[in-house]
């Protein structure tokens, strides 16, 4: 079943962006076959919340060299049967080529098995984080501006203000709570980190040194650093490109969507200067519907 879904998702891809599959096809192809920058057997998960990123991270070890499982047509991803539709399961990574190196971008809580899956396989983990604030802006700006995505029809309606105060605390599925779901994200996997020897990642230390960031992520994988520099480069310039486009554009003209916010900074400090008195980090959940008077 499996197999009939892959070649389903593929021809799906071709049809809607066939010069895009081409070329990441080409590419690919190449990584797999004729390139032998890294050591064979090398693969990665990288785990985080959603805007913390985690897109960034899949991008930039698709430029060392690494295939990404969940939307190459060299792999296989089995995301089927799954409790949670960020868990991890064994026929998923079990698709994993050996001796090939492929990465795979998951939002995967820290339960019991999803730990116990992790620890079956010689994978290196990066755990990415961000400011839990910047987190829920970005989740609000891209989810009210993406008419695909369910929370669309909950949070357009409002204006900007009222509509990320609803954001914090709706969600298309009832009785979620976003942000009670974001922070015991990541209070489970500071927890989890304490013992691991996962490679934590904050997307604020990339702001503030971008070649550290980097270097970090090389350091991980024991890859030489004279590497970093040209693929920084060549990083930074797609990051320009894709900060000029709108979001609709990208989901439009990329095969595979980039959730870039496309608002201004001025928007952003709007919120912030709202809400600045709030401590994201209590699970004070209460206190956000006292404080928005949110029935």
């Amino acid at each position: 079943m499996i197999y009939l879904i892959h070649i389903y998702r593929c021809l799906k891809k071709f049809c809607k962006f066939p010069l895009q599959f081409i070329s990441s096809l080409k590419n690919d192809i190449k990584k797999d076959y004729l390139s032998k920058k890294l050591k064979p057997g090398l693969n990665v998960l990288v785990l985080g919340l959603p805007k913390s990123g985690t897109t960034m991270i899949e991008e930039i070890l698709s430029e060392i060299g690494f295939v990404n499982q969940a939307n190459s047509v060299l792999r296989i991803f089995d995301n089927l049967k799954l409790s949670h539709h960020h868990d991890l399961s064994e026929k998923m990574l079990n698709k994993i080529p050996k001796l090939k190196n492929t990465f795979l971008k998951r939002h995967t809580k820290a339960t019991e098995n999803n730990l116990k899956i992790i620890d079956k396989y010689n994978f290196k983990i990066f755990i990415s984080t961000r400011n839990l604030l910047d987190v829920m802006i970005s989740r609000y700006l891209h989810l009210s501006s993406d008419e695909t995505q369910p929370q669309y029809r909950i949070y357009s309606k409002y204006d900007l203000l009222e509509g990320f105060k609803i954001s914090l605390i709706k969600n298309h599925r009832e009785k979620e709570i976003p942000i009670k779901i974001f922070e015991e994200w990541i209070e489970k996997w500071k927890k989890i980190l304490l013992k691991k020897n996962f490679c934590l990642l904050n997307y604020d230390d990339y702001k503030k040194n971008n070649y550290m960031y980097f270097q970090k992520i090389f350091d991980y994988l024991e890859i030489d650093r004279h590497k970093i520099k040209p693929i920084l480069n060549h990083h930074l310039k797609i990051q320009k490109l894709l900060s000029k486009k709108t979001l609709k554009l990208n989901l439009k003209q990329n095969i595979y969507s980039r959730t870039y916010n496309f608002k201004s900074q001025s928007v952003r400090n709007i919120i912030k200067k709202d809400i600045d008195t709030i401590n994201f980090f209590n699970n004070n959940v209460k206190y956000l519907y006292n404080k928005f008077n949110i029935n």
